[in-house]
């Protein structure tokens, strides 16, 4: 989609907004408690992060954090309180959710000279996921099937697509939920992460889509910085199992031109690499596979895993919404090899008394 689209559709990108919302009350519009900056950072396999600034409701007279309602602040930003966080344009009725969560941390400072202010943040529902570890297996699973259960344990909604290897047993060992899943996701190609409502996303990358919106340099795109490194790319990968019923060993090959998203006839870090070298490197692992295609899908992944290192980069634009992890943007204007689409991996939303912009991090395959 053309950036002037998108422009139509944000009111020309005038009127930058927000809401908080905590519980099912907005702190500015609701309960009279001002908020002067929002940040929303989200990640590939993490969880998301919120924070936003609460000035100018310390009562010098009364020793407390009071909203114009005179109200105690504190007594509604308490911790493991629910919070929404929506940033756009225009009708503050309209804006999108970028992410539901918790607080987690409250901070705040007693200065000589200055007023204390808040600064309140915390994770998307995510987090719940990421305290504690434990031991546990599921026999004859698929990891999707596993990943499904796991959500139902801390009433999540999902958004999961199946995988394709129903296994034996699968294992969690010592492990948070967090980081069993992010292992699943892992050994599948998939990504993980919970959108902005709040549903858990297991399902393999959108990088084989067109990009979302146009950002031309010099005119949307503010900045990029890209950086092609070739240290963390090989040639091939093999993965070897044992058959034990037919007693034969079971191997798995991938190999450079097969990358997810690889764009032809663009080379990507492992062509290059074996084009450069007189011995490509070639990465050998072994690991508990039980079926040839499973062997093969394993090292697609750990293929897949080194070739998104390859060429990363840092851009800024003006604030856009629509932009998130595992999405796709267009990036123009930039020359040859560097004018190309970018599989997004992380985005900042930040909105202060400068405005609304969006910062990403993207990383490719080829270039």
């Amino acid at each position: 989609m053309d950036f002037q689209t998108f422009a139509e559709r944000h009111e020309s990108f005038y009127v930058p907004a927000f809401v908080v919302n905590v519980g099912d009350l907005a702190l500015t519009q609701t309960l009279a408690i001002p908020v002067s900056q929002v940040e929303v950072d989200l990640s590939l396999g993490a969880a998301g992060r919120f924070s936003f600034t609460v000035p100018n409701t310390f009562s010098i007279e009364e020793r407390k954090f009071l909203s114009g309602y005179g109200q105690p602040v504190l007594d509604t930003l308490t911790f493991g309180a629910s919070v929404e966080i929506k940033i756009g344009y225009g009708d503050h009725s309209r804006l999108p959710t970028m992410l539901t969560g918790i607080i987690t941390e409250i901070t705040t400072g007693f200065a000589e000279g200055s007023t204390p202010e808040l600064q309140v943040s915390g994770y998307d529902n995510l987090f719940p996921m990421t305290l504690g570890k434990r031991s546990k297996s599921w026999k004859d699973a698929r990891d999707s099937d596993v990943v499904s259960l796991l959500a139902g344990e801390y009433n999540l909604a999902t958004d999961i697509s199946t995988t394709k290897e129903q296994h034996a047993q699968v294992e969690q060992n010592q492990e948070s939920d967090f980081e069993f899943v992010k292992k699943l996701a892992g050994r599948n190609h998939f990504e993980f992460y919970v959108t902005p409502k709040g549903a858990l996303h297991f399902a393999p990358p959108r990088d084989r889509e067109g990009g979302i919106v146009t950002l031309l340099w010099g005119q949307s795109l503010l900045s990029f910085k890209p950086e092609g490194n070739l240290a963390a790319q090989v040639a091939e990968v093999h993965v070897y199992g044992w058959d034990s019923d037919k007693k034969k060993a079971i191997v798995g090959k991938a190999a450079a031109g097969e990358e997810s998203g690889y764009e032809s006839p663009r080379k990507s870090g492992g062509q290059i690499l074996r084009s450069a070298l007189k011995k490509p490197p070639v990465l050998e692992v072994r690991q508990p596979v039980f079926t040839e295609a499973e062997a093969k899908r394993r090292a697609e992944a750990i293929l897949n895993d080194h070739a998104k290192k390859f060429l990363t980069g840092e851009a800024e634009c003006i604030g856009l919404p629509e932009i998130q992890p595992d999405r796709n943007v267009t990036l123009g204007n930039l020359g040859e090899p560097f004018s190309k689409t970018y599989y997004v991996q992380q985005t900042t939303h930040k909105y202060d008394s400068n405005g609304y912009r969006t910062r990403l991090k993207v990383k490719e395959t080829s270039l």
